[in-house]
């Protein structure tokens, strides 16, 4: 609709008299005068009714805009003489051509999102891929961002402003809160030490440029799939990806299937066993001894690598102070973490806690 639209408000500016475009039922869809638009047309009945392509009336001429053998529009424009057939006729065609080439567009997303969905038989994906001009020899890589539901439709909207004229990216919406990008990484990938480059970057110029916009956003990043057909693994890793993040780091909004750590076997584990472990690592519920401060002293020791000294910088406190909440700890929980596997094994049961709180507090949306 809005492409017809902007035809017609280009012809507007070539065409000196009023032309349009009418559904089949005769309603004014877009015109060269704004005031006609909603507006119907008591000619439109008998043009349908019409066994040819071009009819007049007194002061108008019409057109069918016929797509696969069916009539989908109707053109007219003001005038009958031979001038005014051939302005219609030119008119038409451009319409009928942008019609067809969303209408493809329109397929070619269904079917990608019918394939990550994994609604499409396997043996069938190469054969309707070529209608529409997909190689299915090409790696892939899937990333999914999701917003709010506010900021949903904004969010799509400059993703395909941004990739949509790439013929290497495909932008869709999956619902009002989750854009999927399907990225075709042949001869982009150029992994090093620190991890893929591309993925990286591409990654972060998504979030930056929604975060300039004051949209928050987390970004969950798939596992390249050597062909189109597997596009549906890309996603759910990518989903995956997503849920982990979120769950077990603060203030995550970049996940990366490939560097989700010990979270992803976490949560694949059933509560229950969880929960055992939980009883078996802090029997009475000995976590919740813990205050505030201690907490945050556990997190800064574990991000300084058990370095005592480095953690008492970061602080700001004595030796002695650090010293005397690590002796609280093993006081209250019986696990020293000054030793390299006490400290692995509080790490791991703090990760099953927050999992398990996850299970049974969050309301958050932002999770599925």
């Amino acid at each position: 609709m809005e492409e017809i639209k902007k035809c017609i408000k280009l012809a507007s500016s070539i065409l000196k008299t009023e032309a349009g475009v009418m559904d089949t039922n005769g309603s004014i869809i877009a015109s060269t005068n704004p005031d006609m638009e909603g507006q119907s047309d008591s000619a439109s009945r008998a043009v349908m009714l019409g066994e040819d392509q071009f009819s007049s009336t007194s002061d108008k001429s019409y057109m069918k805009i016929i797509v696969n053998d069916q009539v989908r529009y109707i053109a007219y424009l003001y005038g009958t003489d031979a001038n005014s057939r051939v302005n219609l006729s030119l008119l038409g065609e451009w319409i009928k051509t942008v019609v067809k080439e969303h209408g493809t567009d329109a397929e070619k997303e269904l079917f990608i999102k019918s394939v990550l969905l994994e609604n499409e038989l396997a043996g069938e994906i190469p054969i309707k891929a070529r209608d529409f001009k997909i190689n299915c020899n090409e790696p892939r890589l899937v990333i999914v961002v999701r917003t709010s539901e506010e900021d949903g439709a904004a969010t799509l909207d400059m993703l395909q402003s941004i990739y949509g004229e790439n013929s290497n990216a495909t932008v869709l919406a999956m619902d009002e809160t989750t854009s999927i990008m399907v990225l075709n990484v042949d001869g982009e990938e150029e992994p090093d030490a620190d991890g893929n480059t591309f993925v990286d970057e591409t990654s972060q110029a998504i979030l930056d440029t929604l975060n300039n916009e004051g949209i928050t956003a987390y970004i969950g990043v798939g596992s390249i799939v050597p062909v189109f057909q597997q596009i549906a693994k890309s996603y759910r890793d990518s989903m995956l990806a997503l849920r982990v993040g979120k769950i077990f780091e603060k203030n995550c909004y970049i996940s990366k299937y490939n560097q989700l750590g010990i979270g992803r076997l976490i949560y694949q584990l059933p509560s229950t066993l969880c929960r055992m472990f939980i009883e078996e690592v802090f029997p009475n519920e000995a976590y919740k001894s813990l205050d505030e401060d201690t907490l945050a002293t556990i997190d800064c020791f574990f991000e300084n690598n058990l370095n005592g000294s480095e953690t008492s910088r970061e602080l700001f406190v004595h030796r002695n102070t650090l010293v005397y909440r690590l002796d609280k700890v093993k006081k209250n929980t019986g696990l020293d973490l000054r030793s390299f596997d006490d400290a692995v094994l509080f790490k791991i049961a703090s990760m099953v806690r927050t999992y398990l709180q996850y299970l049974e507090t969050s309301k958050d949306n932002m999770i599925r």
